[in-house]
């Protein structure tokens, strides 16, 4: 129950959410919830770059087309070009955290129904290395 409500909690509350379930995992030796709390700091810190990179390509779309602004020459400027790549941005990150959201929630319904262990992608590896899960603990097919 504990690696869900990491889970569930990382919603509101992302990196404070990994934190305390690290140290509570930690007080309880419980290498699950310190694994499902890395699990969410890892998913935080991607979610954080690919938003990073986004915001960056934007910005680096957008400077090239307000020159025109910095000359002075406001009739030049393509305002239709800025404001549908601006609405196309904005809706990616809102798709984007809407994603991350029901990613959540599936994943603390499958700590309810389950011991879940993650798959053998790279961040539930490194989740599970960080955790400090010996193999002994997870299913062999992980390993």
């Amino acid at each position: 129950m504990l690696s869900a409500a990491v889970h569930f909690a990382s919603i509101p509350f992302p990196w404070v959410a990994g934190i305390v379930g690290i140290v509570i995992g930690s007080a309880k030796n419980s290498p699950l919830v310190r694994f499902h709390a890395m699990r969410t700091l890892l998913q935080e810190v991607v979610g954080i770059l690919i938003t990073a990179t986004v915001v960056l390509t934007s910005l680096a779309l957008s400077i090239p087309k307000l020159g025109p602004i910095l000359q002075g020459q406001w009739q030049d400027v393509d305002w239709w070009g800025i404001i549908i790549k601006s609405v196309i941005v904005w809706l990616g990150l809102a798709a984007f955290g809407l994603w991350n959201t029901v990613v959540s929630l599936h994943q603390g319904m499958k700590c309810i129904s389950q011991d879940d262990w993650g798959g053998r992608g790279l961040l539930d590896r490194t989740a599970r290395r960080l955790a400090g899960a010996q193999e002994s603990v997870f299913p062999r097919e992980l390993a």
